[in-house]
């Protein structure tokens, strides 16, 4: 089920966007001003001068969030474009993570609509970059990473696919998966990291093994949200995932059954004690789906902060930005 490989990115490249991934979180906790000193200073792993920086703000007009709450940035050179989104860091980001219901097409239903909210300021940014005369790179962590691989997709489309020989690439850490289907990247690399331990890329598997060892609580979910464990069973990853172990190594693991039954079956002996602690009758469907994710995020709280992969893709060093 795991397999040492050779990365076939380079390693110093995924700690480049993984550190990138962390200063999103950066720009929305300290400052933007942090951010661009940090880029700036050339400090390592970042080895390349970036030109110009322009902030991401979600789109207020839903009344959900304030304008002046950064969601990423774009980072633009003479012969690359770096689109990085953030991940959940307040309590209204786990609003698009609890629209689990997927769209049409099979995406998830929150997933999309955090896309949407910055689709049309990242569109006039990329148009005036030239975007398809670059090399354009986009990453994120956690919800980040979800949102990175819809917003890939969405270039891959006419119009904003970089032209030949000019490439698209995705790398995300710790991101949940995004559809019940495949997304057809066609052509674009997906590096899809996760930590050992990391619980979020598997958590609507996770919730669905939950619920459906507890027919109680099966019971009383499916009459808010009919069939809710087939639909969260029913999201999967596509592709390889680059699993990062305690010991710094990188394996490739397939998305095969056996992946996925032996995942499941340890990340739910992790959640146990705590599923067992908890008093969960009696809450209401969305009160009871928050309260599982928390158990979910507890339990493995270490390891999928973006921090954290910052540090095993740095073989248990944190650059120096990140220790001041």
């Amino acid at each position: 089920m795991l397999t040492k490989v050779s990365v076939s990115c380079s390693r110093k490249r995924t700690l480049e966007m993984a550190c990138l991934a962390q200063l999103a979180y950066v720009a929305l906790n300290q400052s933007t001003t942090v951010v661009r000193e940090v880029l700036a200073s050339e400090c390592l792993p970042f080895v390349q001068k970036y030109q110009k920086i322009e902030f991401l703000n979600l789109d207020s007009s839903s009344g959900l969030v304030d304008e002046s709450d950064c969601c990423g940035f774009v980072l633009s050179t003479q012969t690359e474009i770096i689109i990085v989104i953030r991940g959940s860091q307040k309590i209204e980001d786990y609003f698009y993570n609890l629209l689990i219901v997927p769209n049409a097409q099979g995406i998830h239903s929150g997933f999309e609509y955090y896309v949407e909210q910055i689709w049309v300021q990242l569109q006039e940014i990329l148009l005036r970059e030239d975007n398809d005369k670059k090399d354009i790179t986009v990453t994120g962590h956690s919800l980040g990473g979800a949102a990175a691989i819809l917003i890939a997709n969405q270039l891959n489309q006419p119009g904003f696919k970089p032209i030949a020989p000019h490439v698209l690439e995705t790398y995300t850490f710790g991101s949940p998966p995004v559809c019940t289907g495949k997304i057809i990247l066609f052509d674009t690399p997906l590096y899809r990291f996760c930590n050992s331990g990391d619980l979020i890329p598997y958590l609507p598997q996770i919730l669905a093994v939950t619920v459906n060892r507890l027919p109680l609580l099966k019971q009383m979910l499916d009459k808010q949200i009919p069939q809710l464990s087939t639909i969260l069973a029913g999201y999967t990853h596509f592709g390889y995932e680059y699993f990062i172990k305690s010991n710094y190594e990188i394996c490739k693991t397939d998305n095969s059954f056996n992946t996925l039954r032996w995942r499941s079956i340890q990340y739910l002996k992790t959640i146990a004690p705590q599923l067992r602690s908890q008093k969960l009758l009696g809450l209401n469907s969305q009160s009871l789906l928050k309260q599982l994710i928390n158990i979910i995020v507890e339990a493995s709280l270490h390891e999928y902060r973006a921090i954290r992969y910052v540090e095993r893709l740095n073989k248990g060093i944190l650059p120096p930005w990140l220790l001041q």
